[in-house]
């Protein structure tokens, strides 16, 4: 039996807790202006973006998998 393959990407929503420089941040909402993806964080007024914070990836398969 072949393994599914798997991908890794980086989901940004609110609530998810980012690494912004030395600092755990957390999400408060996301915009895509001009094809760049913007995210606010909360407690921060202007967006950042999402280049430059950290996540954890989550991880996807091209395969039904059965829970």
């Amino acid at each position: 039996m072949h393994s599914a393959a798997c991908f890794r990407m980086p989901i940004f929503k609110p609530g998810t807790v980012v690494r912004f420089g030395a600092n755990r941040e957390t999400v408060s909402h996301i915009i895509i202006r001009r094809s760049v993806l913007l995210v606010h964080l909360v407690g921060y007024e202007a967006p950042v973006n999402a280049d430059v914070l950290t996540v954890e990836p989550a991880v996807f398969t091209l395969r039904r998998v059965t829970r």
